[in-house]
Protein backbone atom coordinates (compact mmCIF):
# COMPACT_ATOMS: atom_id res chain seq x y z
CA UNK A 1 0.00 0.00 0.00
CA UNK A 2 1.96 3.57 -0.89
CA UNK A 3 2.32 6.04 1.23
CA UNK A 4 -1.31 8.35 0.34
CA UNK A 5 -0.85 11.78 0.63
CA UNK A 6 -2.46 14.13 -2.08
CA UNK A 7 -1.34 16.66 -4.27
CA UNK A 8 -3.59 19.04 -6.41
CA UNK A 9 -2.27 20.53 -10.14
CA UNK A 10 1.69 19.60 -8.40
CA UNK A 11 1.49 22.20 -5.80
CA UNK A 12 1.04 21.01 -2.23
CA UNK A 13 0.90 18.29 -0.10
CA UNK A 14 -1.96 17.19 1.93
CA UNK A 15 -3.21 14.41 3.96
CA UNK A 16 -7.05 13.73 5.22
CA UNK A 17 -8.64 12.72 8.25
CA UNK A 18 -12.00 11.85 9.54
CA UNK A 19 -13.67 11.84 12.98
CA UNK A 20 -14.22 9.51 15.48
CA UNK A 21 -16.82 6.63 13.78
CA UNK A 22 -15.31 4.47 10.93
CA UNK A 23 -18.24 3.39 9.24
CA UNK A 24 -16.47 0.75 6.85
CA UNK A 25 -16.07 -0.98 10.20
CA UNK A 26 -19.10 0.28 12.20
CA UNK A 27 -17.50 1.35 14.76
CA UNK A 28 -16.42 4.26 16.74
CA UNK A 29 -14.75 3.92 20.54
CA UNK A 30 -17.38 6.05 21.99
CA UNK A 31 -19.57 3.82 23.97
CA UNK A 32 -20.75 5.48 26.64
CA UNK A 33 -23.67 5.44 29.58
CA UNK A 34 -26.06 7.82 31.23
CA UNK A 35 -24.56 9.41 34.80
CA UNK A 36 -27.14 7.15 36.39
CA UNK A 37 -25.27 3.80 35.63
CA UNK A 38 -21.68 5.00 35.50
CA UNK A 39 -20.51 2.24 37.79
CA UNK A 40 -17.20 1.63 38.37
CA UNK A 41 -17.85 -2.08 36.46
CA UNK A 42 -19.34 -0.03 34.13
CA UNK A 43 -17.16 2.22 32.85
CA UNK A 44 -14.32 0.01 32.93
CA UNK A 45 -15.92 -2.54 30.86
CA UNK A 46 -16.98 0.65 28.67
CA UNK A 47 -13.58 1.77 28.09
CA UNK A 48 -11.94 -1.62 27.83
CA UNK A 49 -14.27 -1.96 24.68
CA UNK A 50 -13.80 1.33 23.04
CA UNK A 51 -9.73 0.90 23.46
CA UNK A 52 -10.28 -2.19 21.18
CA UNK A 53 -12.26 -0.28 19.15
CA UNK A 54 -9.61 2.56 18.89
CA UNK A 55 -7.08 -0.33 18.03
CA UNK A 56 -9.08 -1.70 14.95
CA UNK A 57 -9.90 2.08 13.57
CA UNK A 58 -6.26 2.37 14.04
CA UNK A 59 -5.37 -0.35 12.30
CA UNK A 60 -7.78 -0.05 9.21
CA UNK A 61 -6.48 3.86 9.31
CA UNK A 62 -2.53 2.06 8.51
CA UNK A 63 -4.16 -0.15 6.32
CA UNK A 64 -5.02 2.40 4.24
CA UNK A 65 -2.23 5.16 4.32
CA UNK A 66 -4.70 7.30 6.80
CA UNK A 67 -2.76 9.64 8.39
CA UNK A 68 -4.89 12.00 10.58
CA UNK A 69 -8.10 10.76 12.97
CA UNK A 70 -9.61 12.34 15.83
CA UNK A 71 -10.44 10.28 18.89
CA UNK A 72 -14.33 10.60 20.23
CA UNK A 73 -14.49 12.02 23.25
CA UNK A 74 -15.67 9.54 25.10
CA UNK A 75 -13.04 7.24 24.81
CA UNK A 76 -12.85 6.93 28.26
CA UNK A 77 -16.65 7.67 29.24
CA UNK A 78 -17.03 10.46 32.17
CA UNK A 79 -13.25 10.49 32.51
CA UNK A 80 -13.30 14.07 33.40
CA UNK A 81 -16.55 13.45 35.88
CA UNK A 82 -16.10 12.82 39.64
CA UNK A 83 -18.25 9.61 38.76
CA UNK A 84 -15.10 7.97 37.40
CA UNK A 85 -12.95 7.35 40.06
CA UNK A 86 -11.26 4.57 37.49
CA UNK A 87 -6.86 5.09 37.83
CA UNK A 88 -8.06 3.93 33.96
CA UNK A 89 -4.95 5.28 32.80
CA UNK A 90 -3.05 2.78 34.69
CA UNK A 91 -5.50 -0.05 34.36
CA UNK A 92 -5.19 0.25 30.72
CA UNK A 93 -1.29 1.39 30.64
CA UNK A 94 -0.33 -1.51 28.14
CA UNK A 95 -3.17 -1.25 26.02
CA UNK A 96 -2.35 2.43 25.24
CA UNK A 97 1.06 1.42 24.64
CA UNK A 98 0.34 -1.43 22.27
CA UNK A 99 -2.47 1.67 20.71
CA UNK A 100 0.87 4.00 20.61
CA UNK A 101 2.80 1.60 18.78
CA UNK A 102 0.26 1.57 15.63
CA UNK A 103 -0.42 4.81 15.49
CA UNK A 104 3.52 6.09 15.73
CA UNK A 105 4.54 3.58 13.34
CA UNK A 106 1.91 4.74 10.55
CA UNK A 107 2.55 8.24 11.71
CA UNK A 108 -1.42 8.73 12.84
CA UNK A 109 -2.04 12.39 13.60
CA UNK A 110 -3.89 12.18 16.43
CA UNK A 111 -6.85 14.63 18.25
CA UNK A 112 -9.60 15.13 20.53
CA UNK A 113 -12.57 17.72 20.13
CA UNK A 114 -14.36 17.71 23.57
CA UNK A 115 -18.28 19.38 23.07
CA UNK A 116 -18.01 23.24 23.50
CA UNK A 117 -20.37 22.48 26.70
CA UNK A 118 -17.56 20.50 28.26
CA UNK A 119 -14.28 22.92 27.80
CA UNK A 120 -15.01 26.62 27.74
CA UNK A 121 -11.88 29.40 27.87
CA UNK A 122 -14.27 32.20 28.42
CA UNK A 123 -16.54 31.89 31.94
CA UNK A 124 -16.23 33.69 34.28
CA UNK A 125 -17.91 30.78 36.47
CA UNK A 126 -15.08 29.29 38.71
CA UNK A 127 -16.90 25.74 38.31
CA UNK A 128 -17.33 25.80 34.67
CA UNK A 129 -13.59 27.04 34.37
CA UNK A 130 -13.01 23.57 36.51
CA UNK A 131 -14.88 21.29 34.59
CA UNK A 132 -12.93 22.81 31.30
CA UNK A 133 -9.82 22.44 32.62
CA UNK A 134 -10.24 18.79 33.83
CA UNK A 135 -11.96 17.91 30.21
CA UNK A 136 -8.76 19.18 28.32
CA UNK A 137 -6.76 17.76 31.30
CA UNK A 138 -7.83 14.16 30.11
CA UNK A 139 -7.93 14.86 26.58
CA UNK A 140 -3.79 15.61 26.87
CA UNK A 141 -3.72 12.69 28.85
CA UNK A 142 -4.69 10.23 26.54
CA UNK A 143 -2.64 12.32 23.95
CA UNK A 144 0.34 11.70 26.28
CA UNK A 145 -0.47 8.40 26.89
CA UNK A 146 -0.72 7.46 23.49
CA UNK A 147 2.67 9.47 23.02
CA UNK A 148 1.46 11.46 20.29
CA UNK A 149 3.84 13.93 18.65
CA UNK A 150 3.05 17.90 19.48
CA UNK A 151 1.42 18.23 16.17
CA UNK A 152 -1.28 16.41 18.07
CA UNK A 153 -3.54 18.67 19.95
CA UNK A 154 -7.05 19.02 21.63
CA UNK A 155 -9.32 21.56 19.85
CA UNK A 156 -11.40 23.75 21.59
CA UNK A 157 -13.83 27.17 21.21
CA UNK A 158 -13.48 29.87 23.17
CA UNK A 159 -16.48 29.76 24.55
CA UNK A 160 -19.97 31.78 25.23
CA UNK A 161 -19.76 35.64 24.85
CA UNK A 162 -21.27 36.68 28.08
CA UNK A 163 -22.26 39.00 30.17
CA UNK A 164 -19.59 41.05 27.19
CA UNK A 165 -17.38 40.18 24.13
CA UNK A 166 -14.60 42.01 26.26
CA UNK A 167 -15.56 40.59 29.51
CA UNK A 168 -15.51 37.14 27.80
CA UNK A 169 -12.31 37.29 25.75
CA UNK A 170 -10.61 38.70 29.18
CA UNK A 171 -11.69 35.65 30.70
CA UNK A 172 -9.98 33.19 28.15
CA UNK A 173 -6.76 35.32 28.15
CA UNK A 174 -6.97 34.70 31.68
CA UNK A 175 -7.50 31.41 31.30
CA UNK A 176 -4.85 30.30 29.27
CA UNK A 177 -2.16 32.59 31.56
CA UNK A 178 -3.19 30.40 34.27
CA UNK A 179 -3.00 27.36 32.41
CA UNK A 180 -0.03 25.05 32.95
CA UNK A 181 2.47 25.05 30.11
CA UNK A 182 2.17 21.40 29.31
CA UNK A 183 -1.29 21.31 29.06
CA UNK A 184 -1.18 24.80 27.14
CA UNK A 185 1.12 22.87 24.55
CA UNK A 186 -1.38 20.07 23.81
CA UNK A 187 -4.39 22.51 22.88
CA UNK A 188 -5.18 24.33 19.62
CA UNK A 189 -8.28 26.78 19.86
CA UNK A 190 -10.79 27.37 17.08
CA UNK A 191 -12.82 29.97 15.52
CA UNK A 192 -16.85 28.68 15.51
CA UNK A 193 -20.42 29.86 13.31
CA UNK A 194 -22.16 31.19 16.44
CA UNK A 195 -20.03 33.46 18.38
CA UNK A 196 -15.71 34.01 17.56
CA UNK A 197 -14.87 34.68 14.29
CA UNK A 198 -11.54 33.57 12.99
CA UNK A 199 -10.40 37.59 12.91
CA UNK A 200 -10.85 37.33 16.80
CA UNK A 201 -9.76 33.70 17.70
CA UNK A 202 -6.89 35.12 15.74
CA UNK A 203 -4.62 37.65 18.20
CA UNK A 204 -6.01 35.08 21.51
CA UNK A 205 -3.92 32.37 19.60
CA UNK A 206 -0.88 34.45 18.78
CA UNK A 207 -0.58 36.14 21.77
CA UNK A 208 -0.36 32.80 23.32
CA UNK A 209 1.83 31.32 21.12
CA UNK A 210 -0.60 28.20 20.26
CA UNK A 211 -2.14 27.20 16.76
CA UNK A 212 -5.35 27.93 15.36
CA UNK A 213 -7.70 25.63 13.17
CA UNK A 214 -9.07 27.20 10.68
CA UNK A 215 -12.26 26.08 9.50
CA UNK A 216 -13.53 26.68 5.96
CA UNK A 217 -17.20 26.13 6.90
CA UNK A 218 -17.20 28.24 10.38
CA UNK A 219 -15.65 31.28 8.01
CA UNK A 220 -18.33 31.43 5.72
CA UNK A 221 -21.29 31.32 8.27
CA UNK A 222 -19.82 33.46 10.37
CA UNK A 223 -17.25 35.85 8.46
CA UNK A 224 -15.05 38.10 9.83
CA UNK A 225 -15.20 41.67 10.12
CA UNK A 226 -13.53 43.00 7.81
CA UNK A 227 -13.91 40.00 6.04
CA UNK A 228 -11.19 37.44 5.94
CA UNK A 229 -10.65 35.82 2.56
CA UNK A 230 -10.58 31.87 2.45
CA UNK A 231 -7.11 32.48 1.26
CA UNK A 232 -6.30 34.82 3.86
CA UNK A 233 -7.97 32.38 6.32
CA UNK A 234 -5.77 29.59 5.22
CA UNK A 235 -2.64 31.91 5.40
CA UNK A 236 -2.73 33.06 8.91
CA UNK A 237 -4.27 30.26 10.78
CA UNK A 238 -1.55 28.08 9.18
CA UNK A 239 1.23 30.73 10.38
CA UNK A 240 -0.23 30.42 14.07
CA UNK A 241 1.35 26.60 13.31
CA UNK A 242 4.53 26.79 11.09
CA UNK A 243 5.53 29.50 14.10
CA UNK A 244 5.84 26.59 16.21
CA UNK A 245 7.41 24.41 13.69
CA UNK A 246 4.42 22.29 13.86
CA UNK A 247 2.36 21.31 10.38
CA UNK A 248 -1.20 23.53 9.98
CA UNK A 249 -4.24 21.62 10.29
CA UNK A 250 -7.67 22.71 9.07
CA UNK A 251 -10.87 21.66 9.08
CA UNK A 252 -13.06 20.67 5.98
CA UNK A 253 -16.81 20.82 5.43
CA UNK A 254 -19.73 21.79 3.48
CA UNK A 255 -22.42 23.13 4.25
CA UNK A 256 -25.68 20.66 4.30
CA UNK A 257 -28.14 21.56 1.70
CA UNK A 258 -31.54 22.77 3.20
CA UNK A 259 -29.59 22.44 7.12
CA UNK A 260 -29.07 25.00 9.20
CA UNK A 261 -26.54 27.29 8.57
CA UNK A 262 -23.04 25.37 9.86
CA UNK A 263 -24.72 22.23 9.50
CA UNK A 264 -22.51 19.77 8.13
CA UNK A 265 -22.98 17.89 4.70
CA UNK A 266 -22.63 14.23 4.52
CA UNK A 267 -19.98 14.53 1.75
CA UNK A 268 -17.54 17.33 0.93
CA UNK A 269 -18.13 19.57 -1.69
CA UNK A 270 -15.68 19.05 -4.63
CA UNK A 271 -15.94 23.15 -4.61
CA UNK A 272 -14.99 23.22 -1.11
CA UNK A 273 -12.27 20.58 -1.32
CA UNK A 274 -10.38 22.04 -4.45
CA UNK A 275 -10.25 25.78 -3.11
CA UNK A 276 -9.04 24.69 0.67
CA UNK A 277 -6.44 22.91 -1.50
CA UNK A 278 -5.37 25.76 -3.60
CA UNK A 279 -5.27 28.41 -1.15
CA UNK A 280 -2.39 25.86 0.59
CA UNK A 281 0.86 27.46 1.32
CA UNK A 282 2.62 24.82 2.52
CA UNK A 283 2.04 20.99 3.27
CA UNK A 284 -1.06 20.97 5.78
CA UNK A 285 -3.60 18.26 7.31
CA UNK A 286 -7.64 18.17 6.62
CA UNK A 287 -9.38 16.79 9.16
CA UNK A 288 -12.99 16.56 7.45
CA UNK A 289 -15.77 17.20 9.31
CA UNK A 290 -18.50 15.47 7.10
CA UNK A 291 -21.28 12.79 8.09
CA UNK A 292 -20.00 10.18 6.00
CA UNK A 293 -16.68 9.98 7.78
CA UNK A 294 -13.99 7.48 6.81
CA UNK A 295 -16.00 7.21 3.22
CA UNK A 296 -16.08 11.36 2.87
CA UNK A 297 -12.21 10.74 2.72
CA UNK A 298 -12.52 8.23 0.39
CA UNK A 299 -14.86 9.98 -2.01
CA UNK A 300 -12.05 12.71 -2.24
CA UNK A 301 -9.17 10.86 -2.46
CA UNK A 302 -10.64 9.41 -5.76
CA UNK A 303 -11.42 13.11 -6.91
CA UNK A 304 -7.63 14.02 -5.74
CA UNK A 305 -6.53 11.16 -7.63
CA UNK A 306 -8.38 11.93 -11.23
CA UNK A 307 -6.64 15.40 -10.54
CA UNK A 308 -2.94 14.74 -10.07
CA UNK A 309 -0.08 14.76 -12.09
CA UNK A 310 1.39 11.42 -13.74
CA UNK A 311 4.11 11.78 -11.30
CA UNK A 312 1.85 12.08 -7.73
CA UNK A 313 0.96 9.12 -5.79
CA UNK A 314 -2.63 8.55 -6.08
CA UNK A 315 -4.99 7.67 -3.74
CA UNK A 316 -7.12 4.57 -3.58
CA UNK A 317 -10.74 3.62 -2.01
CA UNK A 318 -10.72 1.08 0.70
Amino acid sequence: MPNLKGTMEGLTTYRLGYVANCLTLGVGASHTCRLAGATPQRLEALTAQNLEELEQILLFNEARGIEVFRIGSSLVPFASHAVNTLPWWKTFAKTFDQLSRIARRSHQRLSLHPSPAAASLSSRHPHVRKAALAELSYGARVLDLLDAGSESRVVLHVGGAAPSREEALAAAHRFLDEMPDDLRNRITVEHDDKVWSAREVLPLAREHGIPMVGDNLHNAVLPSSPKLSLKDLVREAAATWTALDLRPKFHLASQKPDGRPGAHSDFVDPADFRAMVSALVGPADFMLEAKEKDRALFALRQLGAKRQPARGQGATAP
